[in-house]
């Protein structure tokens, strides 16, 4: 049952985060066609739209077509005027009945606006009621010239049947172009159906490209592909980890060669020694010892104390960049000087102080150093390779010679000794190591998670006899989305140089 409900709420959640997703885009995509112009497609034209345009290109080919007639027609005689006229008036009636049908269809249309609507229009893009309004004017228009066709055709049908008039006075009656008389009749009820159609067609693109129809119109236009955005944010990023996990990572740990950042420079005499990590660090300095640390860290203090703009001169893009500048530098005397360091902000973060004398270099990440006791110097290497690639780091920041080193770690700061074995860590727990240490990289043996996001692909892998130092958890970072993105640009960008 457990397993069903975790089945279930996977499903579920993976759907509501498609719809919400498609959603999202579908906003964005319509705040990008409201405001940037010339993005905006054109809409896409709908049933009636399209067999108005239609109707109103069949009228066109007719209109020219009666044009041609009429032109051809002034030089002949009517042959049949009597038969013709009677279908024009049939026709008439018959167009006339249909133009009152449509004419209360255009009325009950909704585009004809109330006040309320008509005050939304102003809001929204577009104007659907006045155009609406005019295509309903166009509509009256065409049935008046209808009916008036039909009645001059009923005029000359009644000529033509007065019993009293010879065939000579009828043409004259209906006058020396009767026949032509015809064909115009007909021109001008194309002519204003024309212009009836164009008007309603006008009506339509309005209320296609305004308001409600318009967001219609671009759903309809966009949904699909939308769908299929959506639905590959959330589908490639699962690809993506297992190529990376079954393909990449074990590749990398084939080829790739272990870095040992202490080559040729190890000395039998060096020594490193650490203390238990504690919230509260006590530091005895004594007479001309030297503590560098971070002000903000630094609580009460006994002895003399002055600023100190950059811990290293020599470094100053270093000791900027990690941190190390706006210190408090306390000095010994001969007296008792005591300074305790606490973290300002984080209840969760540990202190450890590790001492380190003629030693070849103590990598550690100078985010994670609080304070600095003498003068080691700053020195850096540089590792280029497949390695780098996998870990994105390729400059690790050594502080060699003799000293002391303040750093701070989230939960709890533990130093580790492999003991001449392999030891795998998790990358963004690691705070340093020993430079006598020989480094790699291997995949985390632990799919599941690692394809569900809880822990990383790529593990640190340290061999040796020195030790390692890493932390419980990884802090919190910022929880504003913008921040968050900047945050992982520039702490990626840290960790490459690494910071």
């Amino acid at each position: 049952m457990r397993l069903m409900s975790s089945v279930l709420g996977f499903v579920l959640r993976k759907l509501g985060l498609l719809g919400a997703l498609v959603l999202s885009l579908f906003l964005g995509y319509l705040l990008i066609q409201a405001f940037i112009p010339t993005l905006r497609e054109a809409v896409a034209e709908r049933d009636r739209l399209q067999q108005v345009a239609e109707e109103r290109a069949a009228l066109e080919e007719n209109l020219e077509q009666l044009r041609s007639t009429a032109a051809e027609g002034q030089s002949k005689a009517i042959a049949s005027l009597e038969g013709k006229i009677d279908a024009e008036i049939e026709e008439g009636r018959r167009n006339v009945t249909e133009k009152k049908a449509e004419i209360q269809r255009l009325r009950d249309d909704p585009q004809l606006c109330g006040f309320v609507r008509e005050a939304i229009a102003w809001v929204l893009p577009g104007n659907a009621c006045k155009s609406a309004e005019i295509a309903v004017e166009k509509a009256d228009e065409a049935l008046d010239t209808l009916e008036g066709s039909l009645r001059q055709a009923e005029e000359d049908a009644a000529v033509l049947r007065d019993p009293a008039l010879t065939t000579q006075q009828k043409l004259d009656r209906l006058g020396e172009g009767g026949g032509q008389s015809l064909v115009q009749r007909e021109i001008d009820n194309k002519e204003s159906e024309l212009g009836q159609k164009k008007a309603e067609e006008e009506s339509l693109e309005e209320a296609q490209a305004s308001g409600v129809g318009w967001v219609v119109n671009q759903w309809a236009q966009s949904w699909r592909w939308l769908a299929a955005i959506a639905l590959i944010a959330l589908v490639l990023p699962v690809g993506l980890r297992i190529v990376s996990y079954f393909l990449l990572m074990p590749m990398v740990s084939r080829m790739h060669k272990p870095i040992h950042l202490a080559a040729a420079s190890e000395n039998a005499t060096a020594d490193l020694r650490t203390t238990a990590a504690q919230r509260t660090l006590t530091i005895q300095l004594g007479a001309g010892e030297v503590l560098s640390a971070r002000s903000e860290h630094v609580r009460p203090v006994q002895g003399k104390i002055r600023s100190q703009i950059l811990y290293d001169w020599t470094s100053p893009f270093i000791s900027f960049a990690a941190g190390l500048h706006g210190l408090s530098r306390i000095t010994g005397d001969a007296l008792d000087t005591s300074a305790t360091l606490s973290t300002p902000n984080d209840p969760d973060s540990y202190l450890m102080r590790i001492d380190f004398a003629d030693h070849p270099g103590l990598v550690m990440h100078p985010k994670h150093v609080v304070g600095v006791i003498g003068m080691p110097e700053l020195e850096t290497r540089w590792r280029w390779g497949i390695q780098s690639f996998a870990t994105w780091q390729v400059r690790y920041i050594m502080f060699t010679g003799s000293g002391s080193l303040i750093v701070q770690g989230s939960g709890d700061v533990v130093a580790t000794s492999p003991r001449g074995r392999s030891t795998r860590i998790e990358q963004n727990l690691v705070m340093g190591f020993d430079s006598r240490l020989t480094v790699g990289v291997n995949r985390t043996e632990v799919f599941w998670p690692y394809l569900w996001g809880r822990t990383p692909l790529v593990d640190d892998q340290f061999t040796g006899l020195h030790p390692l130092f890493w932390q419980k958890s990884s802090a919190d970072g910022p929880s504003n989305p913008i921040a968050k993105t900047f945050d992982a640009v520039f702490s990626a960008f840290g960790k490459l140089l690494g910071f």
